[in-house]
C-alpha cells in the first residue's frame, strides 16, 4: 500500500484532496489528477460506486501504481459538524487506496467498511477512521497473491456472448478500444476480466500507466530450457504474457477528461469513459457500450480482421452455453466458471501463437523448394479457422515483434497448431 486519501467534491473548485497519507502524495503530477480519478463524472448518480485506475509512480525507475476508490454521499443536513464549504444539499466524497500490485479485490472489501463507517461518523473533520486503516491494510494485505478480482469473467461472457471474442482479438492487434457506461465499478471491471483473458496479463501491468512505460520487454529471451510440467517455463517458452501494454500503449480503466490527450497522442490502448465527450473522439477504434452491449466499429477494418470465423462462432457457442447453463448455481462447477474461461481462452491463444510459427515454419519450407510434411497434428486449414486477417494484422504490432524475438520457432511442436472446435462447423 502506498498511501490513502479522501477526495471531496468541492462545488466551486472540483474533486480535492482533503486528507492524505503516504509519500506518493507529495508529487505534483499524483496529486493533480488523482482527485478527478477518484470522482468520476457522473459520481453522483449513485450512493455508491468504485472507480478502478492506474497512475505513474514517478522517480527514476517509473512504473505503474493501481488505484482504487470508493465514493458515496450523505445529505448536507444530516451531518454532525458542517464545514463552511459545505454549501449544497449533498456532500459526496470518496476514499482512496494507491497500491503497487493490483490486489482490489482484499482492498475493496475493507473499503466499502471503511468508507460506510467514515460516512457514519457524520463529521469529517475527525480523520482518525483513516489513519487505522492505513495503519492496518498493509498488514491485512499480506499472503495474498494477485488476486482474480475485479474480475467476472462470467458476467462478460454473459453480457457480451461471442463477441467476447472480438475483444480477445481486438486486444491481441493492439487497437484503441474504448468501453462507455455506468456505473464505474462494471466499467472497470469488465476492462480487467477481458484482460484476465489474454494468459498472464493480469499479472504484468507495470508498463500499463503511461505510453513510454516499456521496461519488461527488453528484460525478456528465448528460453533455453522447457520443463513442460512448470507452468512458469511453459509460459516463457510459448512467449506469454504478450506484451499488450508495452512500448506506445497504456491502459486506463477510468480515463478522465483531464487525460485526454493520452488517447490522442497513442496508437494503443484500452481505456473506460463515463464522459459522453470522451466518445466522440475520432482516436477511437472500437467503441464499447457496457450498458446496450453494443460494439460500435469506428475502424471498419478492424471489424474484419477481429472478425468471428465459423470455428470460432462455433467454439464461442459452446462455451456461452455452458457459461449460461451455470448461471444460476454459484461456484459449485467447474464447467462455465471463471477458471473453466480462463482455461479456454488460454487454450486458444497458445493455439493460435502456435499456428502463427507452424504457417511461418511451412512457408519458409516452400520458399526454399522443400516439400515439408504437415506436421503430425498440424492442420494445414488452421490458418482459415483463426482469420488469416487477424493473423496478418497480429503481425504488425509491437506485441508480436516482441513475441517473435522471445518464443522458439518450434512452438508447434509443444501446442498443437490447430483451432480448438473440436469438431468442423458445417456451412
Amino acid at each position: 500500500v502506498l498511501g490513502i486519501a479522501l477526495v471531496d467534491f468541492n462545488h466551486l473548485v472540483g474533486p480535492r484532496i482533503e486528507y492524505s497519507r503516504g509519500e506518493i502524495f507529495d508529487d505534483e503530477e499524483v496529486a493533480k489528477i488523482l482527485p478527478f480519478l477518484a470522482l468520476p463524472d457522473g459520481a453522483h448518480m449513485s450512493t455508491e460506486d468504485y472507480s478502478y485506475f492506474h497512475l505513474v509512480q514517478p522517480g527514476p525507475s517509473p512504473t505503474t501504481i493501481f488505484g482504487i476508490s470508493c465514493n458515496q454521499q450523505i445529505a448536507a443536513s444530516s451531518l454532525l459538524v458542517k464545514g463552511p464549504d459545505v454549501t449544497r444539499s449533498t456532500v459526496q466524497k470518496a476514499v482512496v487506496v494507491l497500491a503497487s500490485k493490483p490486489v482490489f479485490g482484499p482492498i475493496r472489501e475493507k473499503l466499502r467498511v471503511v468508507t460506510t463507517a467514515l460516512f457514519e461518523q457524520r463529521d469529517f473533520t475527525d480523520a482518525s477512521i483513516l489513519d487505522d486503516f492505513g495503519s492496518s491494510l498493509e498488514v491485512s494485505l499480506r499472503g495474498h497473491n494477485i488476486p482474480r478480482v475485479g474480475t467476472s469473467l462470467r458476467e462478460l461472457v454473459h453480457t457480451f456472448r461471442q463477441r467476447t471474442l472480438v475483444l480477445v482479438k481486438a486486444l491481441m492487434l493492439q487497437k484503441r478500444i474504448m468501453f462507455y457506461g455506468y456505473p464505474v465499478e462494471r466499467l472497470c471491471t469488465y476492462q480487467y476480466s477481458l484482460v484476465s483473458l489474454l494468459p498472464g496479463l493480469l499479472q504484468t501491468l507495470d508498463d500499463s500507466g503511461s505510453p513510454p512505460l516499456a521496461s519488461r520487454a527488453p528484460t525478456l529471451s528465448k528460453p533455453s530450457s522447457l520443463r513442460t510440467s512448470d507452468r512458469k517455463s511453459m509460459m516463457a517458452f510459448m512467449g506469454l504474457p504478450l506484451d499488450i501494454f508495452g512500448k506506445d500503449a497504456f491502459f486506463q480503466p477510468y480515463l478522465p477528461l483531464q487525460q485526454l490527450d493520452m488517447i490522442k497522442q497513442t496508437p494503443s490502448w484500452l481505456c473506460g469513459c463515463t464522459n459522453s465527450i470522451v466518445t466522440h473522439q475520432k482516436e477511437i477504434d472500437l467503441l464499447v457500450n457496457t450498458e446496450t452491449g453494443v460494439f460500435e466499429f469506428r475502424d471498419p477494418k478492424l471489424e474484419r480482421s477481429a472478425g468471428l470465423t465459423a470455428a470460432d462462432r462455433k467454439w464461442m457457442d459452446d462455451i456461452v452455453t455452458d457459461v449460461n447453463e451455470g448461471w444460476s448455481e454459484e461456484g459449485a462447477r467447474f464447467k462455465g466458471s471463471d477458471d473453466y474461461l480462463r482455461t479456454k481462452f488460454e487454450e486458444y491463444i497458445a493455439a493460435a501463437l502456435a499456428t502463427v510459427k507452424y504457417r511461418d515454419f511451412v512457408a519458409k519450407g516452400e520458399g526454399g523448394g522443400m516439400l515439408i510434411g504437415w506436421i503430425t497434428g498440424g492442420d494445414p486449414n488452421s490458418m482459415d479457422d483463426f482469420n488469416p486477417l487477424w493473423i496478418s494484422e497480429f503481425k504488425t504490432t509491437n506485441a508480436y515483434d516482441v513475441w517473435e524475438r522471445t518464443t522458439d520457432s518450434l512452438l508447434f511442436d509443444i501446442v498443437e497448431p490447430r483451432h480448438p472446435c473440436n469438431e468442423k462447423p458445417s456451412v
